[in-house]
């Protein structure tokens, strides 16, 4: 893999990642805030204002989207390569999804010397591929960590969440390290840490005294910001052990392609259930828990702020379709999110396959810091002395990241010319 590590590749990922994801940052701003209203003159009175409120469905339509894309780009990748003799290819083997069956994961296995030759998996494993029990998992956990960043919001501000998860480096790194007992070169170690330190320096000197917090159990909030950023580091550490131990038979694009459909099919459950019932159902839950801790301080936390929720008995999809169809510009704006999102996931994926999850973390980290000094560029804002500095600190970061690239580059090229 050494040789696909080069410099240029590297930007050209980060470029995409950045570019991608910058527009759809905007149209999901722009979903989650714009009052969509009925007809062509929104000063119409009898125009309908309304919010797109359904979180599940859009990122099910990405999901899809991004399967599709993936699919697409496969195939485009696959297109002339020639069948092995007198054996047609089946769909599966043309997107390179074999290896998710047990018989392909044992060959992939073997090829790879993690198998002995001869020998079969046991257990569950000769039912369900242990790439495809892996994929499953990080499926789960990246699903649990979008909820628990929406439970979070309800206890901490939006800044001192995103101050925090600049600080994502670190518990992908010691995942790695405690997991699967991954070693790294001294100098990655100098990157996490002077990007960690550069974007917390960037962000937190440049909060506002006085800015509003939200209502909340502050402690609560932050155990569940420090379980989501402990789950996210096994996620994106996991799938290092994929590409470890799968290497030439598992790519990125393959990766993106697998973990989506998965994700659709879970979200796209979700949205058959009414959401009426699902409330219904966790506030009977939370009485429940807080039955069998009373008279405990949690049992208050938990029954703190239930309502009885009004049972609706129609399913989020269709709910969600008919606003659509009600807001055809709502329509053309989730569209353009689903495919700014399914473009900058082939960008992630491949970033993640060639250069692992620690370079990517750094691009996707460092996103929202050039994102802000765009901003600062275009609209003339102040940074305080002590937040360039952060920027300092975050460029000498990234330039080591990549004088080391072109170093192993280098190198790459010396050995091939011996």
């Amino acid at each position: 893999m050494s040789s696909q590590q080069g410099l240029v590749p590297l930007l050209t990922c980060a470029l995409a990642i950045y570019t991608m994801f910058l527009v759809w940052g905007l149209l999901q701003e722009k979903i989650t805030s714009t009052t969509y209203r009925t007809g062509d003159d929104p000063l119409d009175p009898f125009s309908v204002g309304e919010r797109f409120e359904y979180g599940i469905m859009l990122n099910a339509l990405q999901a899809l989207c991004s399967c599709t894309s993936a699919s697409l780009y496969l195939l485009y990748r696959t297109r002339r390569a020639a069948p092995p003799a007198g054996q047609p290819r089946s769909l599966l083997q043309r997107l390179g999804l074999d290896v998710l069956t047990p018989s392909g994961c044992e060959r992939a296995l073997v090829a790879r010397g993690r198998l002995p030759a001869g020998k079969r998996l046991k257990g569950l494993s000769r039912y369900i591929s242990p790439l495809l029990q892996q994929y499953l998992l990080v499926s789960a956990l990246q699903s649990t960590t979008s909820w628990l960043s929406i439970v979070t919001l309800r206890h901490l501000s939006f800044p001192a969440i995103t101050l925090a998860k600049s600080s994502k480096l670190v518990p992908v790194l010691l995942m790695n390290v405690l997991l699967y007992r991954r070693q790294f070169a001294a100098y990655k170690y100098v990157v996490v840490a002077l990007v960690t330190l550069g974007v917390w320096m960037f962000m937190a000197l440049g909060k506002r005294k006085g800015a509003a917090t939200p209502h909340g159990n502050s402690t609560l909030g932050m155990s569940l910001l420090a379980i989501h950023l402990l789950i996210d580091g096994a996620t994106n550490s996991t799938q290092d052990e994929v590409f470890a131990t799968y290497a030439s038979h598992v790519s990125g694009t393959q990766m993106m392609l697998v973990m989506n459909a998965i994700s659709a099919t879970y979200m796209t459950t979700a949205l058959l259930v009414p959401k009426g019932l699902v409330q219904f159902l966790v506030v009977r839950a939370r009485h429940f828990v807080a039955s069998l801790l009373h008279p405990h301080w949690m049992a208050a936390m938990l029954l703190a702020g239930i309502r009885t929720p009004e049972l609706s008995w129609t399913p989020q999809l269709v709910s969600g379709f008919q606003f659509l169809v009600r807001h055809p510009d709502a329509a053309r704006d989730v569209l353009g999110y689903a495919l700014a999102g399914a473009l900058g996931q082939i960008a992630i994926f491949e970033t993640l396959e060639r250069f692992g999850s620690l370079t990517l973390v750094s691009i996707t980290v460092t996103r929202k810091l050039f994102t802000m000094l765009l901003s600062i560029l275009v609209y003339k804002h102040q940074l305080r002395s002590l937040q360039w500095v952060g920027v300092v600190v975050v460029f000498a970061g990234l330039f080591i990241e990549m004088r080391q690239k072109q170093r192993q580059q280098r190198a790459a090229a010396k050995n091939k010319s011996k």
